[in-house]
């Protein structure tokens, strides 16, 4: 009788907006980036059949311009996740990934690069030459990474003062270049974080051998003056 009233025929294609819609409440709950893109995705794909249905051409036009962009920035997402677990499987790690980075130096033999307690400004990879570490009387030649500890110490102070007792070349990436990488591309940030944790147990167990070295010389002397054969073997 009153044919305006009568219910348009069912098709499986009118699900496609329910379909849509529940995918976009879904996507309000994901934590996860990556499953967000791919529900997202899904998503783009019902509401422009939805809308095609219908004749929605707007809708149709945003989601089907919203698809090659969620596609793009998935496959971004994937390659950063990937870029994290290469990372974190290395079973070495490089200084000579950082030179990409880097900007070329070359300091004259007798320079003093920096001092204990100036400001940490930059990270130096030695490309050829010896820098000499004054403090822990150390040599460094080529392949060797410093400073990188002063970027993240509390007070950003240098803890170690550094001589070039050669004419040496050294690449430098400046501090906020650094803070820049390590908030833009995460794989720099976990490669940082593994470069300066080895470097801190390096130095613990250098420290500790040379307070080994110490104690045994300490005792030796003190047996030998003593005239003690015990305490001269220990």
């Amino acid at each position: 009788m009153y044919p305006w009233l009568t219910p348009p025929a069912w098709s499986w294609l009118a699900d496609a907006g329910y379909v849509a819609a529940l995918l976009t409440f879904v996507a309000f709950f994901m934590k996860d980036s990556v499953r967000l893109r791919q529900v997202a995705l899904a998503s783009n794909v019902f509401y422009a059949i939805w809308a095609a249905e219908i004749h929605l051409i707007p809708t149709l036009v945003l989601h089907l311009a919203l698809f090659p962009v969620n596609c793009v920035r998935l496959v971004q997402l994937l390659r950063e996740r990937h870029a994290i677990d290469r990372a974190l499987a290395a079973a070495e790690i490089q200084p000579e990934w950082l030179v990409h980075f880097m900007a070329r130096r070359r300091i004259p033999a007798g320079t003093v690069l920096f001092r204990r307690g100036d400001q940490a400004d930059a990270v130096y990879f030695v490309s050829d030459g010896r820098l000499h570490l004054e403090e822990l009387g150390i040599d460094l030649g080529a392949g060797s990474l410093l400073g990188e500890i002063g970027l993240f110490a509390p007070d950003g102070k240098r803890t170690q003062s550094v001589r070039a007792l050669v004419t040496s070349t050294v690449y430098v990436l400046r501090r906020e270049e650094a803070l820049a990488l390590y908030r833009r591309d995460p794989a720099f940030g976990i490669f940082l974080i593994r470069l300066v944790t080895r470097r801190l147990v390096d130095d613990i167990a250098l420290i500790s051998a040379a307070g080994s070295v110490n104690a045994a010389a300490s005792v030796t002397s003190d047996g030998a003056a003593d005239g003690s054969p015990e305490a001269a073997r220990a």
